[in-house]
């Protein structure tokens, strides 16, 4: 959804009073805590974070029902942050017991990344849990092959003999951090069950005919690209990134970098495609978030999808000195300039020796004065 400036910048003021409210919070009781934050919903409605914490704070309260519409709620608010997601999709299993609605969230997030380790391995839990052994072993596989060290994977592929000899044994579906409070709900039904397996089978990749042999791996050739960039040689490092992403369409790094050399080369909308396709591939990095969000507002002058972008990077990384100078500098673009200093102040007051802040408030104050 397109916010307009204003939005945006309502956005912005209210994670700036939010993280003040925040450190309140800490030092004061739970009920008190409670308070401070839905006062600031009742100024904020629409922000994503307090919702999810409001919900949080319920939930250690003991308040099942309060925290799961602060749950639904923020997913609602921000549907790309996987954080309330897998939140809301923790809390539909664990506490509710809610497997069927369970499963759908973990697999739309395995629709947006496919290389989610937590929600692999829930969904392999879950699997477990409503007898669909051989699913959850292809789950907790593909866990390994993304994470070859990782515990819970292992230790439940290597309880899978044992389970599939012994399917009564409870002892060999891994454990769940028990809930405080429960929700009754009817057991999964066979209906549900076969709901989950067509689900299953829509994020499986669907089989292709044998490609030709290649003489090098997706690695290899990325690698090779990269030291031809670092060799100043843009037009051959783009040839072969072009080629490798042909090999391998979910090469996101590859997008990134092609997105950095055709903006380098001047070829701005091509460097748009490939920026946007690395962020589409792997929304959750923060990197490709901001290559994006500086072409928006430096050769597209598309200050308000900027913007956007970094509201909710900074929402997530309150202090990253990068994230502030960008929306300072926004900001200040937009006429903005109170905004643009309140953000800079930031940055000083994390990094005092921060000259680039230092100086853009000197001149901001000049210029006041020049007006005056």
């Amino acid at each position: 959804m397109k916010l307009s400036a204003n939005q945006n910048l309502i956005l912005i003021e209210g994670a700036a009073t939010y993280e003040r409210i925040l450190a309140d919070v800490r030092e004061v009781e739970m009920d008190e805590g409670l308070r401070h934050i839905k006062d600031f919903l009742k100024i904020y409605p629409d922000f994503a974070r307090a919702h999810n914490d409001l919900a949080v704070m319920y939930y250690q309260t003991g308040n099942a029902l309060k925290a799961l519409a602060h749950y639904e709620k923020a997913h609602k608010l921000d549907q790309t942050n996987v954080t309330y997601r897998k939140n809301l999709a923790d809390f539909y299993y664990v506490e509710l017991e809610w497997t069927s609605d369970a499963i759908h969230t973990y697999l739309d997030i395995l629709k947006d990344n496919p290389f989610d380790i937590e929600a692999l391995n829930a969904l392999g839990t879950i699997s477990l849990q409503i007898g669909r052994k051989e699913q959850a072993r292809q789950f907790f596989t593909r866990t390994l092959q993304l994470d070859a060290n990782n515990q819970e994977a292992q230790q439940a592929l290597q309880q899978m003999p044992a389970a599939l000899a012994a399917p009564e044994s409870p002892c060999t579906i891994p454990q769940v951090s028990a809930p405080v409070a429960r929700v009754s709900e009817p057991p999964v039904a066979a209906s549900a069950v076969r709901s989950f397996q067509n689900l299953f089978a829509s994020v499986q990749p669907t089989p292709a005919p044998p490609e030709p042999v290649v003489s090098k791996s997706s690695d290899e050739l990325y690698k090779e690209a990269v030291s031809l960039a670092k060799a100043d040689k843009t037009s051959d490092a783009i040839s072969l990134l072009e080629r490798l992403v042909t090999q391998d369409v979910t090469y996101a790094l590859a997008h990134n970098d092609l997105g950095v050399l055709y903006q380098k080369s001047g070829e701005i909308q091509k460097s748009r495609q490939h920026h946007e396709e690395a962020v589409r591939l792997q929304p959750a990095n923060k990197i490709f978030q901001k290559n994006l969000a500086d072409l928006l507002y430096i050769e597209f002058y598309e200050f308000e999808e900027a913007l956007s972008i970094y509201v909710r990077l900074q929402a997530k990384a309150p202090q990253d000195i990068e994230i502030l100078k960008a929306i300072a500098s926004i900001c200040q673009t937009m006429g903005k300039e109170s905004d643009a200093r309140y953000f800079l102040e930031r940055v000083i007051a994390l990094q005092p020796w921060d000259r680039d802040a230092q100086t853009a408030i000197k001149e901001m104050e000049a210029a006041g004065k020049d007006r005056v």
